[in-house]
């Protein structure tokens, strides 16, 4: 059975670092437009979300994370701020993010952190 994985960012980086940490039975869609989440989040098989939010404006992001939790209530999310601060960080937690980073991204703990999320979706 192939998942879906659904990462919202315009970073060839972070598309090609999340097809680094997910195994091929993962189906990565990437979305550049935060609009078109409705289209991207509705399928049932969405387990793990990815918010980049460099090339999001800052009221987009809350409605952006707001739409994951009514389209994929059962996905995992992962947020990557363009700039850390603990309001930020409070602010998508307060969202149902469960893993937040800031840039620059920690390769590594990444990768562990999809290979978890891949894990809890077996």
């Amino acid at each position: 059975m192939v998942r879906m994985a659904a990462v919202f960012s315009r970073d060839d980086s972070i598309l090609g670092l999340i097809r680094d940490g997910l195994t091929e039975v993962w189906r990565i869609d990437p979305c550049s437009e935060p609009n078109q989440a409705r289209m991207f989040l509705q399928r049932a098989d969405i387990r793990i979300v990815v918010i980049d939010d460099v090339a999001i404006d800052k009221p987009t992001r809350g409605w952006l994370l707001d739409q994951v939790r009514r389209w994929a209530p059962d996905a995992l999310v992962i947020y990557i701020a363009s700039e850390h601060s603990p309001e930020v960080e409070r602010h998508v937690r307060s969202r149902g993010v469960q893993y937040y980073l800031s840039r620059p991204v920690d390769r590594d703990r990444t990768i562990r952190v999809l290979h978890s999320f891949a894990a809890a979706h077996l």
